[in-house]
């Protein structure tokens, strides 16, 4: 829907950017900047990011820097475990008021299940990325925006994880990332394994710490902040429109976005995949696997494709 918007010339607001892979992404940035359109995505939470952005930005913490994502500091948390699949579902008969095929688009054609489509259909690969995929961009978000990286993604992804069902998504552990300047992001669910970032900061340099709640240790980093100014005020969805230029703020821009999004479908291909990956932001591909790709680039159903660009 986006991108049809994107192509008829229509400003785009949506809650998220609604990319269920790498190539939507892609491909939504690349539409968005061919038509010149204005697309600002609501990921409530980046305003929470504004203050960390001015301390990571004064460099007090020092660096490389350390961020941790876990219940504790993402209030709402992933629900892996509600959002998770269930494989070998028995084949049932579609009822006469859903068009299945229409609401599988894209998708491969699998046999019908209640618990494919309604709400549970975020636990299945084909569809969503369970609970994380859900969830993950309104709590990611803030932390890549405060981190510096609106512009890039993550070089390295590994993930804990049980052996994952082809079909149905399931339980991780902790999914590690890293920057090309040594920056590192953990994310931790607590819904299986153990808990390696419990009691971690927010953010964290070799010279202190940034709790989710704004406390800095040491004490005194308190008082140096205060002599670097504030950042510009965060701009949204109306000033975009107005001024036909991407807000770069409280409602990220699309490509904003959709690097945080990228950051969801990175970590969905490690838990699958089991391994380290390497990954080249730039040109949106992992490095020298063939495997990751498919899963980035998987091949849409006819008639469905996405827009050359």
């Amino acid at each position: 829907i986006s991108l049809a918007a994107a192509q008829a010339g229509k400003d785009v607001y949506s809650e998220k950017p609604a990319t269920h892979t790498i190539a939507e992404g892609k491909a939504l940035v690349d539409t968005i900047e061919r038509y010149g359109t204005v697309y600002q995505v609501n990921t409530w939470g980046r305003h929470i990011g504004h203050f960390a952005r001015k301390v990571v930005a004064s460099g007090i913490l020092g660096g490389p820097l350390k961020a941790y994502l876990n219940p504790s500091n993402c209030p709402t948390g992933f629900k892996i475990r509600r959002w998770s699949g269930k494989a070998n579902l028995p084949v049932q008969q579609v009822p006469d008021v859903l068009d299945y095929d229409m609401w599988l688009g894209p998708a491969q054609i699998k046999p019908y299940h209640p618990h494919r489509v309604h709400g549970s259909f975020r636990g299945y690969w084909d569809y969503d990325e369970g609970g994380f995929g859900d969830m993950g961009q309104h709590h990611v978000d803030p932390v890549q925006y405060a981190l510096g990286k609106d512009h890039t993604a993550p070089v390295e992804v590994e993930a804990i994880a049980p052996p994952q069902h082809p079909d149905a998504c399931g339980l991780w552990q902790t999914i590690f990332m890293k920057y090309a300047d040594g920056t590192t992001f953990t994310i931790d669910s607590w819904e299986w394994g153990e808990r390696p970032t419990e009691g971690k900061a927010w953010i964290e340099g070799p010279n202190g710490k940034l709790y989710r709640d704004g406390r800095l240790e040491p004490a005194h980093l308190a008082e140096e902040l205060k002599r670097f100014p504030d950042l510009p005020k965060l701009e949204d969805w109306e000033t975009a429109v107005r001024t036909r230029k991407d807000a770069n703020g409280l409602k990220p821009n699309c490509s904003q976005a959709v690097r945080s999004a990228e950051i969801l479908h990175l970590s969905s291909i490690a838990v699958r995949l089991q391994r380290k990956l390497r990954f080249d932001p730039e040109k949106r591909i992992f490095i020298d696997d063939d495997q990751a790709n498919r899963l980035a680039y998987p091949p849409m159903r006819a008639p469905w494709n996405l827009p050359v660009t």
